[in-house]
Formats: C-alpha cells, structure tokens, sequence
C-alpha cells in the first residue's frame, strides 16, 4: 500500500512540473531556464573581461594591464553628463550591482591606445531595456560641449557625437577632446541581468571597437545559455 502511495506521489509530482523537495526528502533540482529566468553570475563577469595581452594594435606591443580607472574624467559639468564622457567610477551603472569586475589595459606605442571595460550584475528584476533608453536619452540630452576634469581637477572640453544605430542591446557613441585627436568610443551593453561596458581611446582611433561589442554580445548569450 505505501509502495502505491509512494508511486502516486510520484507521478503527481512529475504531472504537475516538480514538488518543492523529492519524495525520498532530499531538495529537488532548482528550476532553470526561461521558466525562471537565466542570470549570469557574479563570478562569471571575469569571462566578460578582454584578456590581458590578447590584443595587439602596435608591433610587440600587446595592451597590458594597467589601473586607469579614474583616468578617464573623475567628474563634470553638467554632471548629468559625466557618465557620457567619463569612465572611471562608472557613474551610467546602477547602484544596485550584485557583483562588479573591472578591466583597463594599454600599450607604450607614440600614439597610445587604451581599452576600458567594466561589466556588473544585477538582481533578476533588472530591466535591460529600460536602463539601455535611459543610457540614450541621456547621451542625447547632452550633444553639446561638456566640462570634464581628472583627479587633479584639470579641466577639458569635451565634445560627444549622437548615438551611432545599432544593436538594441547596446547604446554606442563618442567622444572628441577639444583640441586634440584623442577620441573615445563608447558602448554600454545591457541584456538579461548584466550591463557591460567598453570604451577605447586613441588618437587615431586604431581600435575598432565594433568586433569588441560583437564578441562580448556572443560571450553574454554563451553565458546565459550555459545557465539556461
């Protein structure tokens, strides 16, 4: 008879799509999938990174790894505007992160080129899209001449160009220092639970920053998939 009982309990179970705990009391698998949606973790943000020395633009002169964090404009004015034109301190991220990994690299070549990233997680009630259209409304909100200054409140003007179309998933444009070649282009990536950032920066614009967005969206839907 409890054979029986037991053998319903089971079947119910099955019938239903899964009990809190398995019949013989040990925890049932948590559910994964689009049913309860796929987060990447945390730990994971480190795959979401360009590895150091990876990429070349100069002969034996790969980028390495170098803090430069806050070398990208710690503030400015308007200061609605400064996470369009600055990096470090990442003021475009929510707040709410639940993990964060950063990467800054550079190579020693006359016209130097730097690679800045930056990719965080959220809890699973972010809303991708609503954050990447505030990310553009924000950067249209200031195509005009921006104050910028670093730690040592050295100031520069800053010019930043119209959105460039593209993926839904990610929000791109650039910036000009006034008075100088240096330019800086910008993508904000955001999808599921993670946001990521990638900024390059050179005089002559060596970098191409588009195969960068392409790889880091695969790597994003590669992760999702894995937890999937």
């Amino acid at each position: 008879m409890q054979a029986a009982v037991r053998w319903f309990v089971v079947v119910l179970c099955i019938a239903l799509a899964g009990c809190g705990r398995a019949v013989d009391g040990t925890p049932a698998p948590a559910a994964r999938g689009a049913a309860s949606g796929a987060l990447i973790q945390p730990a994971q943000l480190v795959e979401l990174l360009t590895p150091s020395s990876s990429l070349s633009l100069a002969p034996g002169g790969p980028l390495s790894e170098l803090d430069m964090e806050a070398v990208l404009f710690a503030g400015a004015d308007p200061a609605e505007c400064h996470g369009v034109v600055g990096y470090g301190r990442y003021p475009l991220f929510p707040s709410s992160y639940t993990g964060r990994e950063a990467r800054t690299q550079r190579d020693n070549a006359k016209n130097q080129h730097q690679l800045l990233e930056v990719s965080a997680t959220y809890p699973s009630d972010f809303n991708a899209a609503r954050f990447l259209d505030s990310v553009r409304k924000t950067v249209s909100g200031c195509q005009h001449p921006v104050t910028a200054w670093d730690d040592n409140e050295r100031r520069m003007t800053v010019d930043p160009t119209p959105l460039i179309p593209g993926s839904p998933d990610v929000a791109r444009w650039a910036t000009n220092l006034s008075g100088h070649q240096w330019i800086c282009d910008f993508a904000v990536i955001a999808k599921a639970d993670v946001v990521s950032q990638i900024v390059t920066c050179s005089p002559d614009r060596t970098i191409d920053i588009q195969p960068l967005v392409t790889k880091r969206l695969k790597e994003i839907q590669e992760l999702l998939n894995s937890t999937a």
